[in-house]
């Protein structure tokens, strides 16, 4: 299993196109300022406490809005991602 962590969004590189907002609106949220921000709670949306995937159709939305970023800005976060066998 592969626990990807959370999505980050590098502002920088953000072309304020909201397809991200309208493919996953749990994760991807515009913040009072119009910027796209990461919800604070994805993790414990995509996992349970041992680090199982419990949505994977969340999951699956993260990917397509990733996929689809026309800034190309969304990455996972390096940090949290971990590999088990």
């Amino acid at each position: 299993m592969i626990k990807h962590g959370k999505p980050v969004i590098d502002l920088s590189e953000c072309v304020l196109c909201d397809i991200c907002v309208e493919l996953c609106p749990d994760v991807f949220i515009k913040n009072s300022s119009d910027y796209i921000e990461v919800s604070e709670n994805v993790e414990q949306l995509l996992y349970d406490d041992h680090g199982n995937l419990i949505n994977p159709s969340l999951l699956e939305d993260i990917k397509d809005a990733i996929k689809t970023c026309r800034g190309d800005c969304i990455s996972w976060d390096e940090k949290t991602e971990t590999k088990s066998v």
